[in-house]
């Protein structure tokens, strides 16, 4: 059992999406499955990719189908979806990104 790091409440939010989570060392872009949750100093999502924590990312927004903004961020942490897949599912993890 890990121990809790959040330390401000997170919110579930229906009408946010993700187009692109761009690496910015490599400048490769991967996909986000999902948003799971907000926070003032946070996101977390479920991604086909694992980054190592400390990785500069930038999360490219959707909200509401118009309006557009970009947020810069480090991996928090990264790990595995071990629950529910099948083989015709993508490999996913669920990724902290801290914004602050």
């Amino acid at each position: 059992m890990s121990v809790e790091g959040r330390k401000e409440e997170r919110t579930a939010t229906h009408e946010l999406s993700i187009e692109e989570l761009l690496h910015i060392n490599s400048g490769n872009n991967f996909t986000v499955e999902g948003v799971r949750d907000v926070s003032f100093n946070g996101i977390g999502l479920n991604v086909n990719t694992d980054l190592k924590r400390g990785e500069k990312v930038r999360l490219d927004f959707n909200y509401r189908g118009s309006t557009r903004f970009q947020v810069y961020g480090r991996v928090a942490w990264c790990s595995p979806v071990t629950t529910g897949l099948t083989d015709d599912l993508p490999c996913l993890f669920m990724m902290g990104v801290s914004t602050r």
